[in-house]
């Protein structure tokens, strides 16, 4: 049996039917990417660095016999499988699906097409939420905070609301 690490990823939608995006997104990650074995609350959130309409936004646990690079570029394929459409243009943009690689077990990686722990989850209340009702116990391993202190210093002060629970906790 191979190795399982924990990954956790963020997704968001705020395109199409988004509960449909976000249900069909975890059925892809279990297929490709490995056993889902959390999913946090369902958030509905404000756009965040533009505007347009409001995202679902959700955490899942997933573990995985996969290294960081590949968990992305698969992460990359679902999106593209999904529909979505990464526009050349600078900023953010609606999408009908997002996943972002939060953070592997308790590696840092810093390479151009990668960085782990995302270098923005702690400024993001529609991270940190969900993280949290992942209830793991995970400390970041540069700001050396659990996902609550973060939650507790987070700058953000979106509205976001519980829109439902989506199954596995």
């Amino acid at each position: 049996m191979k190795l399982q690490h924990q990954v956790i990823l963020s997704l968001g939608t705020n395109q199409g039917n988004k509960l449909e995006n976000i249900l069909n997104c975890v059925q892809l990650i279990s297929e490709k990417i490995g056993k889902v074995t959390r999913i946090s609350m369902l958030y509905e959130t404000p756009s965040w660095g533009f505007e347009s309409d409001a995202f679902y936004n959700c955490a899942l646990s997933v573990m995985t016999a996969l290294e960081p690079i590949q968990v992305l570029e698969l992460a990359l394929s679902i999106e593209q499988e999904m529909g979505r459409i990464r526009k050349e243009q600078l900023g953010y943009q609606s999408r009908i699906i997002d996943i972002d690689l939060i953070f592997f077990e308790d590696k840092i990686v810093d390479e151009d097409s990668l960085q782990i722990p995302h270098p923005l989850m702690q400024g993001r209340k529609f991270v940190l939420m969900p993280l949290l009702d992942l209830n793991i116990s995970w400390k970041h391993p540069i700001l050396n905070q659990t996902i609550a202190t973060l939650l507790e210093n987070c700058p953000d002060d979106s509205n976001c609301k519980v829109v439902q629970k989506l199954g596995i906790d």
